[in-house]
């Protein structure tokens, strides 16, 4: 996985808004997942099909964080939520 990768959301993947946090569930395992309101960005640009690289520069944008860091972060999240199943390659 790098920046050029594209990750989608699996089928068995819903997420709701609830209040401020997102909330992911696993409809294969049961399992309920919440976002904070980075981590629920990164998932809103990686469920409208942006690029990891196109995900670093919008947290880039809209967040006090420079690009390295935003960088480890995105690719650490996503490759947590692809191990866990709730995005797919």
């Amino acid at each position: 996985m790098n920046l050029d990768t594209t990750l989608t959301v699996p089928p068995h993947v819903m997420s709701r808004m609830v209040g401020d946090e997102t909330v992911l569930l696993d409809l294969a395992s049961g399992l309920y997942f919440g976002l904070d309101s980075v981590g629920q960005r990164i998932w809103q640009a990686v469920a409208d099909g942006k690029k990891l690289g196109e995900t670093v520069d919008i947290i880039v944008a809209e967040y006090d964080v420079d690009r390295d860091q935003a960088t480890a972060d995105v690719l650490q999240f996503t490759s947590t939520l692809l191990e866990r199943g709730l995005l797919a390659e």
